[in-house]
């Protein structure tokens, strides 16, 4: 039996800004199906892990490979060859939606079928009725489709990530990264959304690497917790493991009033 492509692989990335270092050696394997929860202090290296992942920057020349679903995205400081049609199979959700304000809903999730198209296509609008009723059905999936027809920019945060998922489950994602995906939603709009990743964990075997701050939402919804600090793996395992003086040893001795008043974690 052949062995099992990791959905995510990184080794040895190293990532510096001027004197700081934003990855110092991370090695990471996520394999397919999994849903894994980044964490750690703003600046410890989640967010520019999964960018570097994705490429969308591009590491250190002492770096090693990074590559998404066996296929290599890029290594020694260089991105690979083909790296736009190996991150076909790779959704990537942002904070700030990145939706088209002028357009619609359906407009913007359409948009996750360019990479499979033919370019004139999207030039002109012309998408095949299968496109069609396959965002219709993703905006169905994600609980939104009543709102199809509305601007994006008259939308709300919670709706507007629906959206950004939704455009995603068009594209074919088969691997979605999501940085802190509910850092701008209200409590409920952010429930809401790390259900519906669950779900799509879950039922359609999607796989999740997701940033978070709240801390309760990765330990709630993810099985396995990776905490980095400085640029470094602190914590790599399941969230029912990551103990309250492992969890201060990643934040600092702030952690325990600012995030349980003083209480047991």
């Amino acid at each position: 039996m052949a062995e099992a492509v990791a959905a995510l692989h990184a080794d040895h990335v190293r990532m510096t800004f001027g004197e700081t270092k934003a990855l110092d050696d991370v090695s990471l394997t996520v394999n397919t199906g999994e849903m894994v929860a980044l964490i750690g202090p703003s600046g410890s290296g989640k967010s520019t892990l999964l960018r570097v992942a994705a490429a969308l920057q591009v590491a250190d020349s002492n770096s090693g490979p990074v590559s998404i679903l066996g296929k290599t995205m890029q290594e020694g400081g260089k991105l690979a060859p083909g790296v736009r049609d190996n991150r076909s199979h790779l959704g990537f959700i942002f904070q700030q939606f990145n939706l088209v304000g002028r357009l619609s809903l359906f407009g913007n999730v359409l948009l996750g079928a360019l990479g499979r198209l033919p370019r004139w296509r999207g030039v002109l609008g012309m998408f095949p009725n299968s496109v069609k009723q396959a965002a219709m059905d993703a905006l169905d999936r994600v609980g939104i489709a009543e709102f199809a027809g509305r601007r994006a920019s008259n939308l709300s945060g919670g709706q507007q990530q629906r959206a950004a998922i939704a455009r995603s489950l068009v594209q074919g994602a088969e691997v979605l990264f999501a940085d802190e995906p509910i850092a701008s939603l209200d409590p409920v709009s952010a429930r809401n959304v790390m259900e519906l990743l669950r779900e799509l964990n879950k039922e359609d075997d999607l796989t999740v690497v997701v940033t978070l701050h709240q801390i309760d939402y990765a330990r709630q919804f993810c099985d396995r917790i990776v905490a980095l600090n400085k640029g470094q793996v602190l914590y790599d395992g399941p969230q029912d493991e990551l103990t309250k003086e492992k969890l201060i040893e990643i934040y600092g001795p702030e952690f325990e009033a600012a995030f349980y008043g003083g209480e047991e974690a």
